[in-house]
């Protein structure tokens, strides 16, 4: 199994720890959030960032950003991942798994904007599909 290494984006209301060591992501959006006014201040925001690559092709180094609008400044930056993440699935997975969980509490959000996830590894940068955040239309 061949994969191209990609990151995986959820963000939601909140995450929830079950038992069984399982994580229950509560009111997930998709590619919108949609608020009734701006400035809004959300309680929370949580993000769920799954970066995956083949375990033939690791990941020698991962940085991982959270971005609002076109600012240059990060909102959250884990700088430098201590690596190698051994693979909590299974030693058999053919793929390296590196989860994080962010929680941005509160949230303002000033005007329209989206939310971007970006990482940087030894050789490129990954990214996902962001957040749009609008205005409901009446």
């Amino acid at each position: 199994m061949s994969i191209t290494r990609h990151l995986e984006v959820i963000f939601c209301d909140d995450i929830r720890e079950e038992v069984g060591n399982k994580l229950s992501f509560m009111g997930v959006y998709s590619a919108d959030l949609t608020v009734p006014v701006l400035p809004i201040v959300l309680n929370k925001l949580c993000i769920v960032v799954r970066a995956i690559t083949n375990n033939s092709d690791p990941f020698e180094s991962l940085n991982v950003s959270i971005f609002q609008g076109d600012d240059s400044a990060a909102l959250i930056n884990t700088g430098p991942i201590a690596l190698p993440i051994v693979n909590s699935d299974s030693k058999e997975s053919p793929l390296q798994v590196v989860q994080l969980t962010f929680m941005l509490t509160p949230y303002q959000i000033d005007k329209e904007t989206t939310i971007k996830v970006m990482a940087t590894t030894e050789r490129e940068e990954l990214s996902s599909a962001g957040l749009r955040v609008h205005v409901a239309q009446h």
